[in-house]
């Protein structure tokens, strides 16, 4: 195939075709014939052209959803897993609790497990969600503040109103106490 020919194609390839695609192309970078690193430079700044298009349409179109619609795309492209699912749950269920309390609802007795993992679902979820701020206590990003609220004083966790609505829609609510 010509490389006009594959460069025309790279909208239509899936994001695996494009990452081998990226990494042959870097290959030949390194060890081609002049004429076939010039065309492997043509083929990365036509890949990263497309990723660029390809994330602005992403953030334009995220950025028409309300917070709860962002939720429920979220995790419908990335259903939670039955793990995820017990992790969100645990907050649902007790709004206010510490780590170490929805670590213990989470099945976890006497760890802080749950804000790891539930950070974590979050962090896997930013693009289609929205940015994590910056931690107060430390020097990172705070993932779980992207769908929970904490109570800094007492480190107490509640779900943020807008991603329950989401998570309602996705069929996860609190259960009555």
């Amino acid at each position: 195939m010509s490389i006009d020919k594959l460069i025309a194609s790279i909208p239509s390839q899936s994001r695996a075709d494009r990452v081998l695609i990226r990494t042959r192309a870097v290959k030949l970078l390194e060890s081609g014939t002049e004429e076939q690193k010039a065309a492997a430079n043509r083929l990365v700044a036509a890949i990263d052209d497309n990723e660029d298009k390809a994330t602005a349409v992403h953030s334009e179109r995220i950025r028409s959803l309300t917070m709860a619609q962002r939720v429920v795309d979220a995790f419908t492209a990335a259903p939670l897993t039955e793990n995820q699912r017990k992790i969100v749950q645990a907050l649902l269920d007790n709004p206010g609790a510490t780590s170490t309390e929805l670590s213990s609802a989470y099945g976890h007795p006497g760890s802080m497990i749950w804000q790891m993992h539930f950070g974590n679902l979050c962090k896997d979820r930013q693009s289609d969600l929205w940015p994590a701020e910056r931690s107060e206590t430390r020097d990172a990003l705070f993932y779980c503040g992207i769908l929970a609220d904490i109570e800094r004083e007492t480190s107490r966790f509640t779900m943020k109103p807008d991603a329950a609505v989401g998570f309602a829609e996705l069929g996860l609510k609190a259960r009555s106490r």
